[in-house]
């Protein structure tokens, strides 16, 4: 593995809701253009839904996993700027900028 990494479970919680939000974007220009919406809307959007809100509820505990594997490995975790900024995970603690 290599001696930094970096982590964050808002990525993982993006990575999953960027289809919703793209649907949601193509949905509007497509009702714009046309004045009705897509055929099967409401299926997609349902499933699009569960998704994103899976990625919600599976973040906290993948974040948590990721934190005590990381650590187990010898992995310290360098001060963060702010609460919103990544975890930085190191070989050594010099690493740390």
């Amino acid at each position: 593995m290599e001696d930094e990494i970096t982590f964050s479970a808002s990525v993982l919680i993006c990575f999953f809701a960027t289809p919703l939000i793209l649907y949601t974007f193509s949905c509007s220009v497509f009702f714009f253009i046309f004045d009705r919406q897509p055929k099967y809307n409401i299926i997609i959007s349902k499933y699009l839904i569960m998704i994103a809100f899976a990625s919600l509820i599976f973040s906290f505990p993948i974040s948590i996993y990721v934190n005590y594997k990381l650590k187990h490995d010898g992995y310290f975790t360098c001060d963060k700027i702010s609460w919103m900024s990544p975890t930085t995970y190191v070989k050594d603690l010099s690493l740390c900028k």
